[in-house]
């Protein structure tokens, strides 16, 4: 096995992961980043079998090596022919060396929950291991996806319809970003505005995204972004006007985002940010099936500080 970037241009690029790639391997993704974000091959026999995403950048006198911003983990995607204990050692070595060649900051290597089992147990040294989680619901599950939802989501949706609250499909980014950014300023969370202005201006599109909002008197409520490619979706953003209170309000917006992913075929529709403790129980009540995920991890004094402010890990 060898490792290599790859260009995400190319025809051997495109045409691996042109039936089970999630939004985070596609070229128009991963463009947002620019040349912070690298894609390394994984080959056999000059065959590509599988690629990963890779995200470096230095702060000041700091250095990191992360998940891009704004992914749930690396987007390590593997073709389903692979001899995968190969190509587990291979991803292995790398991140051996990756640690061993350079003093990071903060390295940090997400495995998506869909390969957790196979690198479960596995040690890597230099690095620590721990378990992260999301919530995924299989929209295949049921026709109609309120049957999902716990008793009391389907009674608060009931409540807003009841109350005339309505929900519609969200075409202008910029309703959307200006509730985002209320929300982030109001919890005093940090948020990056250039990235987020860049998802939502320059990359989305109908084919790629969708958003819903809840409204009262014609007064955006709540509003909920997602993204999606081939038959995944990922819950990406989220805001509310906090002088429009309805306990409806929320659950509305979020089923009709997930009645709409189902309607175009999503199969499995991922609330990423589950680790979130204040919206955790929120996302659960959907009906979503807790995944573990592994992220291999080590950090320096100064890399454990710039975790804590957060802002500083945003390339």
């Amino acid at each position: 096995m060898q490792l290599k970037h790859i260009d995400t241009n190319s025809k051997t690029y495109l045409d691996f992961i042109n039936q089970s790639a999630s939004v985070y391997n596609t070229s128009d993704w991963l463009k947002l980043y620019g040349s912070k974000c690298k894609v390394k091959g994984v080959y056999y026999n000059n065959i590509l079998v599988a690629v990963f995403n890779t995200y470096s950048f230095k702060k000041s006198i700091l250095s990191f090596s992360i998940p891009p911003p704004f992914m749930p983990d690396c987007a390590l995607l593997i073709a389903c022919d692979t001899d995968t204990e190969q190509m587990k050692e291979a991803v292995k070595k790398w991140m051996e060396q990756s640690i061993s060649k350079k003093k990071h900051s903060l390295f940090r290597f997400n495995v998506s929950y869909k390969y957790s089992e196979l690198f479960n147990n596995t040690k890597i040294k230099g690095l620590n291991s721990k378990w992260n989680h999301t919530y995924v619901l299989d929209l295949t599950k049921a026709e109609d996806v309120q049957t999902l939802y716990a008793p009391k989501r389907r009674q608060q949706i009931r409540r807003a319809i009841k109350d005339n609250l309505q929900v519609k499909r969200i075409t202008d980014m910029q309703v959307v970003f200006d509730l985002v950014k209320k929300t982030f300023a109001r919890q005093s969370k940090s948020i990056d505005e250039a990235f987020v202005r860049r998802i939502l201006f320059e990359y989305a599109n109908k084919n790629n995204s969708f958003a819903f909002a809840s409204s009262l008197d014609g007064k955006n409520c709540v509003v909920y972004f997602c993204i999606y490619h081939n038959k995944e979706a990922f819950y990406l953003l989220g805001g509310f006007d906090e002088s429009i209170k309805h306990i409806g309000a929320g659950p509305l917006a979020m089923s009709a985002c997930i009645e709409h992913a189902k309607k175009i075929g999503i199969e499995t529709y991922d609330f990423e940010g589950s680790m979130e403790q204040s919206i955790e129980k929120y996302f659960k009540e959907f009906g979503g099936t807790k995944k573990q995920y592994l992220c291999f991890e080590r950090s320096s004094k100064l890399g454990e500080i710039a975790v804590k402010i957060k802002k500083l890990i945003k390339g």
